[in-house]
C-alpha cells in the first residue's frame, strides 16, 4: 500500500496544467499568471511630488515667493515660472520642469499671493520619474497566484485581461441509499449528505469550479444512467462506498465509466480507501465517505493535484513547525500513521496546535475549528505539552 508521499507522487506525476484563458482582471483573484507581464510605461510616470506644499528652486526658499498657479493630480501646471516663483502642489501631481524641492505646506506660511518658507527640509519630496519601475521592466512573473497586489500593479500596467490558468472544473458525486438532503428529517437508516457541501465549500477555498453536484444511491447500473450526460468537467469526486467490500459501489462505478485504477489505498488514518483514477485527461477520485476522512485526504491529496493542475509552482502541502498545546483529547493508538485534525492558534508569535476530539472519522461536529492536521506516526509514540511538532495548516 502507497504512503502518502508515495500516493502524493503518483498524482502530482498526472497532472498536466491547464489551458490558458484571458480573463478579466476583476475575474483573475487566485489565478495563476501564465505569462510574464512588464510594464508598459515609467513608475512614476512624470516626476510627482510626495506632499501637499509649494514646488520651489531650492536656491529661492530664502525670500518670499510669489504662486504662479498650482498643479494638481490630473491638472498639471503648464505655465511659466520665473525667477522667485513657485507652484502651489498636491500629493502626486506633477512637478513643473525647473523646479527641484517641495516644500511641505505646514513649513509654509501665505500671505496673499505669496508664501514664505518656514523651514526647509534636506529632503526634496519628489517621486522621480521611473524611480518604482521603468517601462520594459518585469512586473509580476508567470508562475504567480495573483492575490490583491498583483492585482493592482496588473491594473496599473494596464492589464485588463491576463493570461491565466482557467480553474478546474469539477463534479461531486455523493453515493449512498441512505443519504437524504439536509432539509429534509431523515426516516429509519437515513441520515443527512454533509458531504455535498464540506465538498463544494473545500473546492471554493481552492478555486475550483463546481461543475454540478448530484445524490446518488448504491446501484452501480442506475448511477450510470444518471451520470450519461454531465457539464463538461476535469476531475470527478465520488464521496462514499470507496472500500473494498462486495457492496462498495465507488470501484465498479470508475470502471463502469471508462476510468482505469491508478491506487487504491493508502496508509494513513483516517482515509485508507481513497482511490484515484483517470481516463484520458479525466480524473477521478473515490473518497472514504465518513466526513473526516473527506476532510483528511482533500488537504493532503485533492487539494495538492488541484494546484497542480492550475500551475502551482510548489502544490504540496508545506509543514510549520508549532508546539502542542492540550492533551484534552489523544487519539488512540494505531499502526498507520494519523493525520489528526487540529486548531492552531498563535501564542506569543508560535502556533500552538490543539488536537479535536474527534470520535469517529463519521464525527463532522469534531472537525468544528478544524484548520491543520497533525502527523502522528504509526504506533504508541509518547506526546507532551510544549512538545515541538510539524503540522499543515489547512486554509
Amino acid at each position: 500500500m502507497l504512503s502518502v508521499a508515495q500516493a502524493q507522487d503518483r498524482l502530482l506525476e498526472r497532472a498536466t496544467v491547464l489551458e490558458a484563458v484571458a480573463t478579466p482582471l476583476a475575474e483573475a483573484a487566485g489565478r495563476i499568471l501564465r505569462a510574464d507581464a512588464h510594464a508598459d510605461r515609467d513608475s512614476p510616470p512624470f516626476d510627482a511630488s510626495a506632499m501637499d506644499g509649494f514646488a520651489c528652486r531650492r536656491a529661492e526658499l530664502t525670500g518670499p515667493l510669489s504662486i504662479a498657479g498650482e498643479s494638481l493630480p490630473g491638472q498639471p501646471f503648464f505655465g511659466s515660472i520665473g525667477r522667485g516663483q513657485c507652484v502651489a502642489i498636491l500629493t502626486g501631481a506633477p512637478v513643473p520642469a525647473g523646479l527641484d524641492c517641495v516644500v511641505k505646506q505646514e513649513d509654509t506660511a501665505r500671505e496673499g499671493s505669496s508664501v514664505r518658507v518656514l523651514r526647509s527640509d534636506e529632503r526634496n519630496f519628489i517621486r522621480r520619474r521611473g524611480e518604482d519601475r521603468r517601462a520594459g521592466e518585469m512586473i509580476v512573473s508567470a508562475g504567480t497566484q495573483l492575490g490583491a497586489p498583483e492585482l493592482a500593479v496588473l491594473a496599473a500596467a494596464g492589464f485588463v485581461s491576463p493570461s491565466v490558468t482557467r480553474p478546474v472544473r469539477c463534479f461531486h458525486v455523493a453515493l449512498g441509499d441512505e443519504l437524504v438532503a439536509p432539509s429534509e428529517s431523515p426516516g429509519p437508516g437515513a441520515i443527512r449528505d454533509t458531504n455535498s457541501i464540506l465538498i463544494s465549500s473545500l473546492l471554493a477555498g481552492q478555486g475550483a469550479a463546481l461543475a454540478g453536484q448530484r445524490r446518488v444511491g448504491d446501484n452501480v447500473d442506475a448511477i450510470v444512467r444518471q451520470l450519461e450526460s454531465l457539464p463538461e468537467h476535469d476531475v470527478l469526486l465520488i464521496s462514499g462506498g470507496a472500500g473494498p467490500g462486495n457492496r462498495d459501489p465507488a470501484r465498479p462505478l470508475l470502471r463502469a465509466l471508462g476510468y482505469s485504477v491508478v491506487f487504491d489505498g493508502a496508509n494513513l488514518r483516517p482515509g485508507k480507501p481513497l482511490n484515484y483514477a483517470s481516463r484520458g485527461s479525466r480524473h477521478a477520485f473515490a473518497i472514504p465517505g465518513n466526513p473526516v476522512s473527506h476532510w483528511v485526504v482533500f488537504h493532503l491529496f485533492i487539494a495538492p493535484f488541484l494546484r497542480a493542475l492550475q500551475g502551482h509552482a510548489a502544490p504540496r502541502p508545506v509543514s510549520v513547525r508549532g508546539v502542542l498545546a492540550n492533551f484534552d483529547f489523544l487519539p488512540p493508538p494505531d499502526p498507520r500513521p494519523t493525520y489528526w485534525p487540529c486548531r492552531a492558534t498563535i501564542s506569543a508569535g508560535t502556533p500552538e496546535l490543539s488536537l479535536l476530539p474527534i470520535a469517529s472519522s463519521g464525527d463532522a461536529t469534531g472537525l468544528v475549528g478544524a484548520n491543520a492536521l497533525l502527523p502522528l506516526p504509526g504506533g504508541a509514540g509518547t506526546m507532551q505539552r510544549g512538545q515541538p511538532v510539524d503540522y499543515f495548516p489547512c486554509p
